[in-house]
């Protein structure tokens, strides 16, 4: 079956570019840049091969696309956020003020400490969020992007044996 690494990257970086920064919050509704960008990595791959993909199949793809997207908007929004163009609010320290603005003393002094102790946690729930959202946004993208026929093709039998 032909290389699926680069639709995987092209879907990665849609999904990254999506979720940077001020453009994350295009991800308020419904994680709609992951979707997009999982999708479009089953679009590359099914009209550069001209193939029909299991649904599986496009699940994978599009988590794998999800998954890279969410380390690179990681590593952009950090980098931003230090020349000072990025929105902080999506920094442990953003987080922790936004609370500390909105809740009452009483709740701010016991919500913050944990959160400043199990921040890690909101990293692990994004990766699972993305990698959820992209397996979703590939499935549906291959009911929509069937180029080799109805049925998927034996590359995909192939792949599924070994």
């Amino acid at each position: 079956m032909p290389d699926k690494k680069q639709s995987i990257i092209l879907g990665g970086l849609v999904v990254g570019l999506l979720s940077t920064s001020y453009l994350g919050m295009i991800n308020q509704a419904c994680c709609l840049g992951v979707l997009i960008g999982a999708a479009l990595s089953v679009w590359h791959y099914t009209t550069e091969n001209d193939v029909t993909l299991k649904t599986g199949t496009g699940a994978g793809m599009g988590s794998l696309a999800a998954i890279f997207g969410w380390g690179l908007s990681t590593v952009l929004t950090w980098a931003l956020t230090l020349v000072g163009i990025g929105a902080d609010k999506f920094t442990k320290r953003g987080v922790i003020e936004g609370m500390e603005a909105q809740l009452p003393p009483e709740q701010a002094d016991v919500i913050i400490p944990v959160m400043e102790d199990y921040f890690f946690v909101m990293y692990i729930v994004g990766i699972l969020s993305f990698a959820l959202f992209g397996a979703i946004g590939g499935a549906i993208a291959t009911k929509m992007f069937k180029k080799g026929g109805d049925e998927p093709t034996e590359f995909d039998a192939v792949e599924e044996e070994g």
